[in-house]
């Protein structure tokens, strides 16, 4: 059977139509598809960097506490010390005793919270030893909690950063990709040639399919 004339012709226009649609609807699809990538890249980024100042502030935080609390810790003992000299001078001049209780009250008023609330139970109890108030647990919580979970925090916070870190240059290089296939994409639009406009649009679907894969599978 014999070709009609201008029947080649007629087929390459339209594969030629279809592939300028097709070639167009994923040039918008790219183009958003990059600029999400970029701004979602650049939000993360700056997250990451927020939260790691934020662990470096809770790190400070907690070595300033934690001094603090040397200190504090080192005041107790020696005003608990100054009681068990005060109940010793007790011990030898009985009659002073209610004076002497109430210097010791004076003492632990100017103690930490944990010490002055633990001192009264400590010394109705007789002053054992096993059971002073700065070996007590509920002492080592009350005085090193503060400073430990600001140093927790901070762990998290490091960890939250670098997950978001990692998210931000994981989507850095989608946003690479799609960029790649915006540039196949672009060449196929301006292409005289058919097939070098199929292939070149081929090549830049499958660069966006690859991004969208990365998307889903490394970053989410």
């Amino acid at each position: 059977m014999a070709r009609r004339p201008g029947g080649s012709s007629l087929r390459d226009e339209r594969t030629r139509g279809a592939l300028e649609i097709i070639t167009a609807v994923l040039l918008g699809l790219v183009s958003v598809a990059t600029a999400i990538g970029a701004y979602q890249a650049g939000q993360w980024g700056q997250q990451s960097t927020d939260l790691a100042g934020v662990s470096q502030q809770l790190r400070d935080r907690n070595l300033a506490l934690f001094l603090e609390v040397q200190n504090t810790s080192r005041d107790d003992g020696e005003r608990l010390f100054d009681a068990l000299a005060l109940h010793a001078e007790m011990e030898f001049y009985p009659e002073r005793t209610e004076a002497l209780l109430v210097e010791q009250d004076v003492i632990m008023a100017a103690a930490s919270k944990p010490l002055a609330d633990a001192f009264p139970a400590w010394r109705d109890a007789g002053y054992p030893l096993d059971r002073a108030p700065l070996l007590l647990p509920e002492y080592q919580s009350l005085t090193y909690a503060p400073a430990q979970s600001h140093n927790v925090a901070s762990v998290l916070a490091f960890r939250a950063s670098e997950v978001l870190e990692e998210r931000s240059y994981t989507m850095t290089i989608v946003s690479v990709v799609f960029a790649f296939a915006l540039l196949l994409l672009g060449v196929a639009g301006v292409s005289s040639r058919l097939d070098v406009s199929a292939l070149m649009t081929g090549g830049g679907a499958l660069a966006f399919l690859v991004g969208i894969a990365v998307v889903i599978f490394g970053v989410f």
